[in-house]
């Protein structure tokens, strides 16, 4: 009897796998991110305001001369809803419309988003971070082929879903990760799908299977790596950034669960203290091009595989996010 593919495994055929592969200053000693000349020009964000793509997001919650802090606000209000990461289809729509207009002005300006906004939207993209995942990985031919607003979002048996470009949502979190919480907030969030995407794989899909999910999740993490290596040159104190990212990433480090009780869980606590107990004496950007890997490392453990499998998905994963990297640091370079 086949065996039912659980639902996140779903999202990538296997079929695919063959072809997969600013300022800082100094406030009480801690490092604090501010933007200069920054998209939205300054703490009032007109330019964003003054979009009627903006105006047809936030429709009932708009109002002229919002602060970005407000517009961030309201931002999540029409992007989120009562259960995380379930969306309906205007709530989607806006945060697309959103996404296209951060994309279009940082392009257009080569700039940040304001420090007020950064942090806001941040929190509202991470609700959305099954989307995130599918839109990076870049082979769900779904997400590619409705990743415009004339075909997006849409609505299947799994829920709501939105997309836009590869490259527009690799500018938009580039914009957004001057603020190193910003950044930490969305790379907790796709730390999280990933894990969950590997509780929910089993030892029966087979090398084929664990191998593709081993890449598609190390592709996104090598473009967060690209993303994070752009945030750190953007003019500020590096080391801050880093501190403050990792203090982010692993103030609610905890308990390692049990893999057999919890394993989406477990990856994530191992993940996190292994941060902790190594950013002493390892960089930011180090620690984070590890992750893939440890990862791997940890669910091939929790599947009980053996250590010539094991080893050969951690290679995997290791090839898939130098290509994650590559690829998206050429498009953030140019």
């Amino acid at each position: 009897m086949a065996q039912q593919t659980p639902q996140s495994f779903r999202r990538i055929p296997l079929n695919l796998a063959a072809g997969v592969v600013c300022l800082l200053v100094a406030v009480g000693g801690v490092g604090t991110w501010l933007y200069v000349d920054s998209v939205g020009g300054g703490s009032d964000c007109r330019d964003l305001l003054d979009d009627n793509r903006v105006r047809k997001a936030l429709g009932a919650e708009y109002r002229q001369g919002l602060t970005c802090a407000q517009l961030g606000t309201a931002i999540k209000r029409v992007t989120t809803g009562f259960t995380a990461g379930e969306h309906s289809l205007k709530q989607a729509q806006s945060m697309q419309n959103m996404l296209a207009v951060m994309s279009d002005r940082t392009s257009e300006k080569s700039g940040e988003i304001d420090a007020d906004l950064a942090l806001p939207f941040s929190q509202a993209l991470a609700d959305y971070a099954a989307d995130v995942d599918q839109i990076l990985t870049s082979v769900n031919i779904d997400y590619i082929r409705r990743d415009t607003s004339s075909t997006s979002p849409w609505q299947d048996e799994d829920g709501v879903h939105m997309s836009v470009s590869v490259e527009s949502m690799r500018q938009v979190i580039r914009a957004i990760s001057g603020n190193p919480v910003a950044y930490a907030t969305v790379r907790d969030s796709i730390t999280r799908e990933i894990a969950d995407q590997f509780a929910e794989t089993p030892h029966a899909a087979g090398k084929g299977g664990l191998s593709l999910l081993s890449k598609l999740s190390a592709r996104v993490l090598g473009t967060l790596d690209a993303v994070a290596e752009k945030a750190r040159e953007g003019g500020g104190d590096a080391k801050s950034w880093d501190r403050d990212v990792l203090a982010h990433l692993t103030k609610n480090a905890a308990i390692v669960p049990a893999y057999s009780k919890d394993p989406a869980g477990h990856l994530v606590a191992s993940w996190k203290q292994k941060l902790r107990t190594d950013s002493s004496s390892r960089g930011a950007l180090e620690l984070f091009e590890a992750q893939g890997t440890e990862m791997v490392r940890t669910w091939s453990a929790g599947l009980g595989l053996g250590q010539e499998l094991s080893d050969s998905l951690m290679n995997d994963s290791r090839n898939s996010a130098h290509y994650g990297h590559s690829s998206a640091l050429r498009q953030l370079d140019e």
